[in-house]
């Protein structure tokens, strides 16, 4: 059975795209969904349907990507097969969060249209600080080719993630594979989240890496 995220931006900011709203101060701040723009007629306190009147911004590429679930949660991997533990063990969902992603989560729930399981957030600071955004000394067994296309990838500058056996892995490496030793990114996906919620976060003028995170569960 598959596995997919639901993933969603929350910044701790007053709307600073509102004069009215940021003439407020501070005061006004609270936990807001930050890629998904807030419609100008009607506040988001209204049940959705899909994305109507809302333009979404993708954190990542696709939904089914099980090396990112395993480090942000430890979903879809083990931990004794891997030399890189999760970031954080599921917390289940933030004390306050954002209306929007707080109603899309319990609507899915109680028409029992997902398998919601693993319930989770992570702060951006807890993102960078984790290492797996940039490059990692790796070791694994990979394919020849594919090695050599990582190298010509990286002599010219351009991030390439090399699919490998873990050299902790249970498994036995398939035929055909050698064992190396190499600078690269672990995962470019979570790569992506990250430089995405810094790009959020100057958007929305967030002073502090504390004051964006990501809220994310898993459907079956």
């Amino acid at each position: 059975m598959g596995c997919d995220i639901h993933l969603f931006a929350e910044g701790y900011t007053a709307d600073v795209r509102n004069n009215a709203l940021r003439n407020r101060g501070p005061g006004n701040r609270r936990w807001k969904n930050i890629e998904h723009w807030y419609r100008d007629d009607v506040w988001a306190d209204l049940r959705i349907q899909g994305d109507g009147g809302f333009s979404r911004r993708d954190l990542i590429d696709g939904h089914r990507d099980y090396g990112l679930f395993y480090l942000l949660a430890g979903v879809r991997g083990e931990e004794e097969e891997s030399s890189w533990p999760p970031i954080a063990k599921p917390r289940g969902l933030p004390e306050q969060m954002d209306e929007l992603v707080f109603r899309y989560e319990t609507d899915e729930m109680e028409i029992g249209s997902i398998d919601c399981h693993d319930l989770s957030w992570l702060t951006l600071r807890e993102l960078k600080e984790s290492g797996y955004g940039g490059r990692l000394p790796l070791k694994g067994w990979v394919r020849g080719d594919e090695y050599e296309k990582m190298l010509e990838f990286d002599a010219a500058g351009k991030p390439y993630q090399l699919a490998f056996c873990d050299e902790k892995s249970k498994e036995t490496p398939e035929a055909g594979l050698v064992y190396r030793e190499w600078l690269g990114y672990l995962n470019l996906n979570l790569t992506m989240l990250i430089s995405r919620l810094e790009a959020l976060k100057e958007e929305w003028r967030i002073k502090s890496d504390d004051e964006v995170r990501i809220v994310f569960w898993f459907d079956n």
